[in-house]
């Protein structure tokens, strides 16, 4: 019954293309908000979070709730990654790390999340942002967090894509178009 509702819940918000609200976002601030949630989570799993944020990154035109919806759901998928690398490997050898970092980039403001978890099987690279797509254990994922992620990332005229080797974790790159202010 949890498991239905959750989905139906995701296919809300997925379904879900009214108004897209557009409000100056700091991103670094909605990153460490999605961070916080997490925070001690992560602690008691023994990941280490790195925050390599630039401090001069430019606002842009986005809703930080929808953002941090996003980063949290690229977070959970990088707790779960790193989890499922560790029931491959002795915990001796594991280094659990995830990496946030923001940059501009020419005219972009590029978010990057890397995990060292057990990376993306070169086959299933171009399918992860179809909805119902999972590589998650059945009751484990519902196949709609990196769709509706990607959803959202496109109403604010952003670009998501990731890149990985199996083994060797993955890095999501999420860039948005930066605000000039004279």
């Amino acid at each position: 019954m949890d498991r239905a509702s959750k989905i139906i819940g995701h296919m809300r918000e997925f379904g879900r293309k009214s108004d897209v609200a557009k409000e100056k976002v700091q991103v670094n601030n909605v990153l460490t908000r999605a961070v916080d949630l997490f925070k001690q989570q992560l602690k008691l799993r023994q990941i280490e979070v790195v925050e390599d944020f630039d401090e001069d990154l430019p606002a842009v035109l986005a809703d930080s709730n929808r953002l941090e919806q996003v980063f949290v759901n690229l977070l959970i998928n990088a707790r779960d990654a790193i989890e499922k690398k560790g029931e491959h490997r002795a915990p001796k050898e594991e280094v659990k790390r995830i990496i946030l970092k923001t940059k501009v980039e020419d005219a972009m403001v590029a978010i990057e999340v890397t995990d060292t978890g057990i990376g993306i099987p070169e086959p299933l690279l171009d399918r992860i942002f179809e909805p119902f797509f999972t590589t998650k254990k059945v009751g484990k994922g519902t196949g709609l967090g990196l769709s509706i992620s990607y959803g959202i990332v496109q109403d604010y005229d952003g670009t998501i894509r990731v890149e990985s080797k199996e083994g060797n974790g993955a890095t999501f790159i999420i860039r948005f178009p930066r605000i000039h202010e004279a």
